[in-house]
C-alpha cells in the first residue's frame, strides 16, 4: 500500500513538474515571437504587452521572463486576463488551450488590431490564431499560419517561419 501511495505521489509530482516546464517552454517562445516580429514604428515607446488569457501558470513564469527581457527597446508588460473579454491593448495575446473554444470570438474581436495572438491549443490557426502551440511528448513545436499574423498588419521573420510547422 505504501508503495502504490508513493508511485501516485511521484506520479503527481512528475506532471506538475512537467506543466511547470512547459509554462517555461511557452514564455520563452513567447519572448522569441515578439523579438522575431516587425511591430508599428508608432508603438516603440510603449510597453510592450503580453496578456496571458486563462493560464496563471504561464502569467507567473511569463512575469518572470519579462523582468529580465526587452523586445527592441520596450519594457515588457505582463497582463493576465480570465476571459478574451477583458482585454486592454496589447501586442501578443496568448490563449490558453483550456480557452480555445473562444479562439475564434478572439480573432473577431482584435481585428484590425496589430495583435499576435498564440494558442496554446493545437490547430487553433484554422480558427485565425497566427500561432498554435502543439506539445508533442517532452518537446514543444507550434503551427504558424503566415496569412493570419499577416491580416493583422504584422510580419514574423524567416525564422520564426522555418522553426515552426506552416498551416493554412
Amino acid at each position: 500500500m505504501k508503495r502504490l501511495v508513493l508511485f501516485c505521489l511521484m506520479a503527481v509530482v512528475g506532471v506538475l513538474s512537467a506543466q511547470g516546464q512547459l509554462a517555461k517552454m511557452q514564455a520563452l517562445y513567447l519572448i522569441q515571437f515578439a523579438k522575431n516580429t516587425s511591430w508599428p514604428k508608432e508603438d516603440s515607446g510603449k510597453p510592450f504587452v503580453i496578456t496571458i488569457v486563462g493560464d496563471k501558470k504561464l502569467a507567473k513564469e511569463m512575469k518572470a521572463v519579462a523582468s529580465t527581457k526587452m523586445v527592441g527597446n520596450r519594457k515588457i508588460e505582463v497582463e493576465e486576463a480570465s476571459k478574451p473579454t477583458e482585454l486592454s491593448k496589447s501586442d501578443i495575446i496568448f490563449l490558453g488551450e483550456n480557452r480555445s473554444e473562444q479562439t475564434e470570438a478572439l480573432v473577431s474581436s482584435q481585428s484590425g488590431n496589430k495583435v499576435l495572438i498564440v494558442s496554446g491549443a493545437k490547430g487553433m490557426c484554422s480558427q485565425g490564431a497566427g500561432i498554435s502551440f502543439v506539445p508533442e511528448g517532452d518537446r514543444l513545436n507550434f503551427e504558424i499560419n503566415e496569412d493570419n499574423i499577416m491580416r493583422n498588419g504584422l510580419r514574423v521573420t524567416q525564422k520564426i517561419l522555418s522553426l515552426g510547422k506552416q498551416v493554412n
